[in-house]
């Protein structure tokens, strides 16, 4: 089979002359799955926006069919049969799952034929063999699910290369083999895939070849089967990277946090948290897994202020902080790391520096209220290096950041304020292999510094390496509290995550 995309010595140079990819080339063949990896700001983002109209290209060619082609939009993209699915799902939860399907496509409105719309959505699903509700709302079904949805929004668009962005980062492994089988049976009918992922031992598994990305350019491209994980990571961070960490004993003596029989329901009238208790002491890492939707969200926003429960305490070194403000919160001595580092984890208008600074800033400035510019500078120089963010200077807007490097300044920024619990969720979401070694190495020593830390993770493999104890959510509910000493499965917890396996759960947490 030919060669179906070809990228030519592609560049990309924003204004203020920031490279981010410099002369690219690789290929990618019909019937190929191709995995594109790469440390964070190595110029994959950029890469795709390019070959998805995202972008313009500063220069290089993109080949389709072996022909020239330049995208001024998204759509001239979807004309050539390329679709991308992004990390974060682009569906509306109030619509159907048909309506999500059909919404956008050429000579269809918001008023949809609906009988249409479920009809065409059973037949593309049975088409690629994608077991899917059709008339069930968005909101309704699961993770996993919505995975699909999006995959098949692109083919219902006639695409024929299939662009994935870190399509695994909040499945289940059960959920995760479900979707490579799919995408091998995609593979097996002709299309092709590009497949962008941080977890190597799935480039491994799935893909055919994987191109490699550094520091905006491409260090090559090889037959998976040839190339072990480790030179892949050598390849992309210029190191060794190691995932395997030995936990210190702790001796855990202090309740820092405590919930007692959280109680919330949503606006939809779901049962979000339903008698949820815990606790986490010092010295001790609490690991909360649970497919994305099961009430781990509201949890944390709970905790933090930002929304408030129906029944229940948060209870914070024996003092009631149920229901105070956020400010009120970081002052008792909590850190908080959110799980959308954009939404609200920075200030995107803001430099890095005063994003640095932004929720300690009472540690720079006087009696008067005058900030010591100074000391401001010098402390936000510190964290750059210590944390290894990659930026121009302090000065520079964080917007400009990669993603993984934005997620190292709020990492630096929480983990540089005065704290004595952390609240951490999705820490290492879509950051490189390099960087999730050094931000769970940072998580660790925190805990041997006796700092408490509720931990918040899609990604089981973190939980497992990071966590002293594992507790499970299943629709609202703690349905397990496992000793992780000798390490927990990811099977099991992927069965107590699905629901089909529960363990009785101590009310106390």
């Amino acid at each position: 089979m030919g060669k179906v995309l070809e990228v030519i010595d592609l560049t990309k140079i924003y204004d203020g002359g920031i490279l981010a990819n410099h002369n690219v080339n690789f290929s990618v063949d019909e019937g190929e799955i191709h995995a594109l990896v790469g440390e964070n700001g190595a110029g994959k983002s950029t890469l795709m926006k390019m070959l998805f109209g995202l972008e313009s290209i500063t220069s290089g060619k993109v080949i389709v069919n072996n022909k020239e082609v330049k995208f001024v939009s998204s759509k001239d993209a979807i004309d050539h049969g390329i679709g991308m699915v992004h990390q974060h799902f682009m569906l509306v939860g109030s619509l159907s799952v048909a309506d999500n399907l059909t919404l956008g496509v050429k000579g269809r409105g918001f008023f949809q034929d609906k009988t249409k719309a479920l009809k065409e959505t059973r037949e593309i699903a049975k088409k690629y063999n994608f077991d899917i509700d059709a008339d069930k709302l968005v909101r309704d079904i699961s993770v996993g699910m919505k995975q699909k949805l999006e995959i098949l929004k692109v083919l219902y668009r006639g695409a024929k290369i299939i662009i994935l962005d870190e399509p695994t980062a909040v499945l289940t492994p059960q959920e995760t083999e479900e979707l490579f089988e799919k995408l091998v049976e995609l593979k097996k009918q002709g299309l092709t895939i590009i497949f962008i992922s941080h977890k190597l031992n799935e480039v491994k598994q799935l893909c055919d070849r994987v191109t490699i990305l550094k520091n905006g350019k491409t260090r090559g491209t090889y037959l998976t089967k040839d190339v072990t994980e480790e030179e892949i990571s050598r390849l992309m961070v210029g190191r060794d990277v190691v995932f395997e960490y030995n936990r210190k004993v702790m001796n855990s003596k202090k309740e820092l946090l405590k919930l007692e029989n959280m109680e919330y329901t949503d606006y939809f009238g779901v049962k979000r948290l339903d008698g949820v208790s815990l606790k986490v002491n010092d010295g001790e890492i609490v690991g909360i897994a649970g497919v994305e939707g099961n009430g781990q969200s509201e949890l944390i926003e709970i905790i933090m202020g930002s929304m408030k429960p129906e029944a229940g305490k948060v209870i914070f070194q024996g003092k009631d902080i149920t229901g105070k403000n956020t400010g009120f919160i970081r002052e008792e001595g909590i850190s908080f790391i959110p799980e959308d580092r954009l939404f609200n984890g920075c200030a995107e208008e803001m430099s890095v520096g005063d994003n640095l600074i932004v929720s300690n800033i009472a540690s720079f400035t006087n009696k008067l209220g005058i900030i010591n510019e100074k000391k401001v500078k010098e402390h936000c120089k510190e964290l750059i290096k210590k944390y290894l963010v990659k930026t121009k200077d302090e000065n520079q807007k964080i917007k400009g950041l990669s993603g993984g490097n934005i997620q190292k300044a709020i990492v630096a920024r929480e983990f540089s304020a005065p704290s004595e619990l952390l609240i951490i969720s999705q820490p290492t979401r879509g950051v490189d292999v390099g960087a999730i070694e050094f931000i769970h190495k940072k998580i660790l020593e925190k805990r041997e510094d006796g700092k408490g830390i509720l931990l918040v993770s899609a990604d089981l493999s973190e939980l497992i390496g990071l966590s002293d104890r594992i507790l499970v959510m299943h629709k609202g509910k703690v349905v397990a509290d496992l000793n992780n000493t000798k390490r927990v499965s990811e099977e099991e917890l992927g069965l107590y995550m699905l629901g089909v396996k529960t363990k009785e759960v101590s009310a106390n947490g």
